[in-house]
């Protein structure tokens, strides 16, 4: 049997995965577990809040 080679060609969105990924490692590294932590559930308090009121 040969060697069977598969090969994908990146779209868009997979190209700004990575960046993704090395945002995350800067803030991880900058503010330590707990302050990434605090900064995702505030933000993510936030955007629920700006949600609500422009939805209600």
């Amino acid at each position: 049997m040969g060697n069977n080679i598969v090969t994908f060609e990146k779209k868009w969105l997979d190209k700004l995965i990575p960046m993704r990924f090395k945002i995350n490692y800067w803030l991880l590294k900058n503010l330590g577990l707990e302050g990434f932590r605090i900064l995702f559930a505030l933000g993510g308090a936030f955007l629920t809040v700006l949600i609500y009121e422009f939805l209600i």
